[in-house]
């Protein structure tokens, strides 16, 4: 845009030269803006702003906010005595609570070795709670699970919510599930987007692995997803099924891996 195009040609004869100048100071980032090829930087941030909110940036994703939950029916409150894994907590009032809506590493009972980051989880789990007073919130409307155990958002004594803290650390991975408030899975997914693009914990060194370039096979039902090669992913109805060309894109999409053909190596193999 020239000061032609918004100032007519007899103003601009009796115009001094100090107001013209002027005047062609104010069009000049107009004019940037709209002659100027686009530079590499600007190509790279108009491509950011059309890719899915799963793969963009963190910093380009806008943070998911924790929705309002009502306290726990089965046990508002109570103290934490133990951490049975990094997504299991056992408390003082001897009833056991499952971390909702994120999954770890598995331990490796029963004379199985651990899966990669277990412990890690675990270790930091317990650093976070152990021996706090913790408030129960229920994102559910299932109080339990089939195993008994109460699923629940937890929340230390400081307002801070641990199923949070272990998917920021990246010592946890989203895992969605059907009966779980939409808005509450929303905020976790966006974490752990977070961890994942600043490879956080467990990322740092799982997506440099041969596994991370894999494709995987998702089932749009479960929200679960396998190798695309297994037997388990060609028993996937075809309309359910979607594919993701790496580990990550699974992962940022809020899919999570099938117990039975996750991604996990054994910790002696880190």
């Amino acid at each position: 845009m020239s000061v032609s195009s918004f100032l007519p040609g007899c103003l601009l004869r009796r115009l001094p030269l100090s107001l013209l100048l002027a005047a062609l100071l104010c069009a000049s980032p107009v004019m940037a803006r709209d002659q100027a090829p686009p530079s590499g930087a600007a190509l790279v941030a108009d491509a950011r702003d059309s890719a899915p909110e799963d793969v963009t940036d963190a910093q380009e994703v806008p943070a998911a906010q924790r929705p309002v939950l009502p306290p726990h029916a089965a046990a508002p409150e109570a103290a934490v005595a133990a951490c049975l894994d990094g997504d299991t907590l056992k408390l003082t009032s001897r009833r056991t609570v499952r971390l909702a809506g994120i999954d770890t590493p598995e331990m490796g009972r029963r004379g199985k070795q651990p899966q990669y980051y277990a412990r890690e989880a675990r270790e930091l789990l317990n650093e976070l709670s152990r021996g706090q007073d913790v408030v129960l919130y229920q994102p559910s409307d299932k109080q339990q699970d089939k195993y008994g155990r109460l699923i629940a958002d937890v929340c230390l004594p400081d307002g801070r919510s641990l199923n949070a803290l272990m998917l920021e650390a990246g010592a946890a991975f989203f895992y969605p599930h059907a009966d779980l408030d939409p808005d509450y899975q929303a905020w976790l997914k966006s974490l752990q987007a977070t961890a994942i693009h600043e490879r956080r914990g467990m990322w740092a060194w799982l997506l440099t692995q041969p596994v991370a370039l894999k494709s995987y096979t998702g089932n749009k039902e479960s929200r679960r997803f396998f190798p695309a090669a297994s037997p388990d992913a060609q028993r996937i109805k075809p309309r359910n099924r979607v594919h993701f060309g790496t580990l990550m894109d699974a992962f940022l999409a809020g899919y999570a891996p099938a117990r039975q053909a996750g991604p996990w190596p054994e910790a002696e193999e880190k």
